[in-house]
């Protein structure tokens, strides 16, 4: 016996509300989301405008990637340009002359010297590890030919992927009052430079061994994310991604961590200590992962049925699932969607257990979340009128042929009889 009969092609289920989770944390802004569906499970001041400080070479280090990702063995040059230096004061004047890109004397370093030169690969180590902003202008000269050119290419690039709240004057995030950004923003970098395997890998690194260069020995470089090292912050599901901070912008942090297949980012801007930032971010992965996960069916084969009226048929379209659609999700991701038939088409008659649609789950962002074919329920047959007129259209052109013929042998009788008249 069929319970709910549905006859919509597109309709919505009702959705219970997704529940935020029930965490505190001190930074002014804050975000978790998942790095694979996007889905946002924390919320706080979200896209209130804040400085990202050195959280900036997550979306560096994303770019040079996007462009430059065949190429981490390419040997860079250290130029004068890229390692420009003058004092904080002079540089963060509201008046001053220096440019964005120029570096700060108490700023972090990788300690490159001009004219030296490394791969594109350990760059990358000294950008994410090391917090290299001097590695943070090389490689933006190398990618876009100047450091100018680079951030008009990172901002166009930001609103090609919907990131829509940043604006960002240089590749190392040393103050400047034009370089913001928001926590969701940030949040949506990281799930892009997550897609990619070196990137996910560089900043999960602890520890690096930097070869020896033409101007410095060989030497280590030592991750600052206290997540990724022994310690009271360690801990074992982080995998990376990256720390920052500068008097204006506060201490900031990005974070990712894995449990049983799920990946979350975790943002925290603004904080007013730097261990606030590492408490905090686990305080929000392990309520994240103490959840427990949800089957919710949301059609069942026993009880649904989907309804369709068919143009010359003798009855209505019944179908059927032949197993229960069930939507899985934890209680702070559930997703709004809506439920939609794409019917095949049909041609009369349809034999039962024939396949006769798609039953589709679709988030907002049109993203099938699930989907199971239904199948007729019971035959359905054609109306005699309906397979008349089926055949008229099947035979057409024969028919045609025979009205067109039959014309033209009424008009040949009619002047053969008129002719025997006259004679």
């Amino acid at each position: 016996m069929l319970g709910r009969a549905f006859i919509f092609l597109s309709f919505f289920l009702p959705i219970l509300e997704a529940k935020p989770l029930k965490v505190e944390v001190s930074a002014p802004s804050a975000i978790l989301m998942n790095a694979e569906t996007g889905a946002i499970l924390y919320a706080k001041n979200i896209h209130e405008k804040q400085y990202p400080a050195s959280t900036t070479k997550i979306a560096t280090a994303l770019y040079v990637l996007e462009q430059k990702e065949e190429k981490l063995n390419d040997m860079l040059e250290v130029s004068y340009q890229a390692l420009k230096t003058v004092p904080a004061h002079l540089r963060q004047a509201s008046d001053s002359k220096y440019s964005s890109h120029t570096l700060e004397p108490d700023g972090t370093n990788m300690g490159l010297r001009p004219g030296e030169s490394l791969s594109v690969y350990s760059l990358l180590h000294g950008l994410l590890l090391s917090s290299g902003n001097d590695a943070a202008n090389v490689l933006a000269e190398y990618t876009s030919g100047s450091l100018d050119q680079f951030v008009t290419e990172l901002n166009v690039f930001f609103k090609c992927h919907g990131i829509r709240e940043t604006h960002y004057t240089n590749s190392h995030g040393l103050h400047h009052s034009q370089h913001w950004t928001t926590a969701y923003d940030m949040a949506l970098m990281t799930k892009l430079a997550l897609k990619k395997a070196v990137f996910r890998e560089i900043v999960k690194t602890s520890r690096y061994h930097c070869p020896q260069s033409n101007k410095q020995p060989a030497r280590y470089l030592s991750q600052h994310n206290k997540l990724l090292r022994p310690g009271p912050y360690f801990y074992p599901k982080a995998i990376g991604v990256k720390t920052g901070y500068v008097a204006k912008a506060g201490h900031t942090f990005v974070g990712a961590a894995t449990h049983e297949g799920r990946t979350l980012i975790a943002v925290l801007l603004n904080c007013a200590e730097s261990a606030h930032r590492f408490r905090d971010s686990i305080k929000l992965f392990e309520a994240a992962f103490a959840e427990k996960l949800i089957a919710r069916v949301l059609f069942a084969k026993e009880s649904d049925s989907f309804s369709r009226v068919i143009s010359g048929a003798q009855g209505p379209l019944d179908a059927v699932l032949k197993e229960d659609l069930v939507l899985n999700y934890y209680p702070a991701e559930e997703p709004a969607f809506r439920a939609e038939i794409a019917w095949h088409p049909s041609k009369l008659p349809i034999k039962s257990q024939e396949t006769v649609g798609t039953l589709r789950l679709v988030a907002e962002d049109g993203t099938i979340l699930r989907q199971l074919p239904v199948f007729a329920a019971h035959d359905v047959n054609q109306k005699w009128w309906s397979v008349m007129g089926d055949l008229c259209q099947d035979y057409k052109p024969f028919l045609l042929a025979v009205f067109l013929g039959g014309q033209v042998f009424l008009l040949l009788f009619y002047f053969l009889r008129k002719n025997q008249k006259v004679a």
